[in-house]
């Protein structure tokens, strides 16, 4: 939702009235109000500028494809949209082979085929890790070293 100036300077004003008050009941003279006031003011009109130039980074789900409820980011930027079919791996593993910088893919072909196994459980599949330990047999702390181990090498 927008910033809705009209609304938020009518509220800024009824704040202003009472603050007014206050301010002349405890004695403050009218040029320390105003100055107070006019002060206040220039950080209302910053937000506003701030709220209304600003754009939330889009959080669409991969997939989503219904235009009228698309970020205005994607619609005015085709590069940012991005798609990709599971049809386009091969095999449960091809994620591997699509890794493009040269040092991590490398590093992703020394793992054995139980860490990429791990990894893919917990990377693709969401699993945690209890629920990865209950599968291949292991405690819960020992997958956690065992992820910890993969990260520090691919680090």
């Amino acid at each position: 939702m927008g910033f809705n100036n009209a609304a938020e300077r009518r509220k800024f004003e009824q704040r202003w009235a009472i603050l007014r008050k206050k301010y002349r009941k405890a004695g403050m003279s009218k040029e320390v109000i105003q100055s107070m006031y006019e002060y206040d003011c220039d950080t209302f009109l910053s937000d506003r500028r701030y709220r209304e130039h600003t754009q939330p980074l889009p959080s669409e789900c991969i997939g989503d494809s219904d235009e009228d409820s698309m970020s205005g980011l994607f619609k005015k930027f085709d590069s940012l949209k991005v798609s990709f079919s599971e049809s386009d791996f091969s095999g449960r593993y091809s994620w591997v082979e699509t890794i493009e910088d040269s040092g991590l893919s490398s590093k992703l072909s020394a793992l054995s085929a139980e860490d990429i196994e791990l990894l893919t459980m917990y990377v693709f599949d969401e699993y945690t890790q209890s629920e990865i330990a209950l599968r291949i047999g292991l405690s819960q702390r020992g997958v956690g070293k065992r992820i910890e181990r993969i990260g520090k090498f691919l680090k």
